[in-house]
């Protein structure tokens, strides 16, 4: 079963009224909160950690189409936090309706293994992406993986700092360098969203022009 066959299948258990989350919003699977799957219909979003001195540590990053805590069928890690990155649309799968789906309905199962695989596969490869290479290579690399027709909602510097594994002030240079390069620029319908110059992303991230968000 290919992914977005088995999204459709869990899609159809989710809750009839969405989220609508601003930038920089927490949701989900504190300690008394353990009762979701979340799929990220709009937006981007990440899950982390805090450590006890207050550092953020980012443990995944997800785009539309993406399902957020499926592992929480079989444990649960209530130290982990799933925070917007951009203004999002998340809609919310019980877990109590996806048991029940899986008891009752071969296919539910097919999909929840499909989808178990797939985010294995989707977390190696953003930690190569995103874990790898220069600092600028690896923001390169995420604003096209974040990109949707040719524009990217920025996180705030620090989160984007998290993501790269960098300081902000890194961040926050590397943003301003692909401004005045022409990589990125101002979008004048929504100025929370730059555009993207493909051509000079991919030039500078050392990827295939080819490279886009789902």
């Amino acid at each position: 079963m290919n992914k977005d066959d088995a999204l459709l299948i869990l899609e159809k258990l989710a809750e009839p009224a969405a989220l609508n989350l601003p930038s920089d919003a927490s949701i989900g699977h504190h300690a008394e909160d353990q009762a979701y799957v979340y799929l990220l219909a709009t937006g981007l979003a990440l899950r982390c950690k805090y450590t006890e001195d207050g550092e953020r540590q980012v443990c995944r990053v997800y785009r539309p189409g993406d399902l957020i805590g499926l592992e929480m069928l079989a444990v649960t890690d209530p130290t982990l936090v799933i925070e917007t990155i951009a203004p999002s649309v998340i809609k919310r799968i019980p877990i109590k309706r996806v048991r029940l789906a899986q008891q009752n309905d071969p296919r539910t199962q097919a999909a929840i293994m499909s989808l178990l695989a797939s985010e294995v596969m989707d977390g190696q490869q953003l930690k190569i992406s995103f874990g790898t290479g220069s600092a600028m290579r690896r923001i390169c690399r995420f604003l096209l993986w974040a990109s949707n027709k040719d524009s990217v909602a920025l996180p705030n510097r620090e989160k984007l700092g998290n993501i790269i594994a960098t300081t902000t002030e890194t961040a926050s240079r590397m943003i301003a360098n692909l401004k005045r390069e022409g990589a990125l620029s101002k979008n004048p319908v929504m100025p929370s969203v730059m555009k993207i110059n493909r051509d000079k992303l991919c030039k500078a991230a050392g990827e295939p022009q080819h490279q886009t968000a789902a």
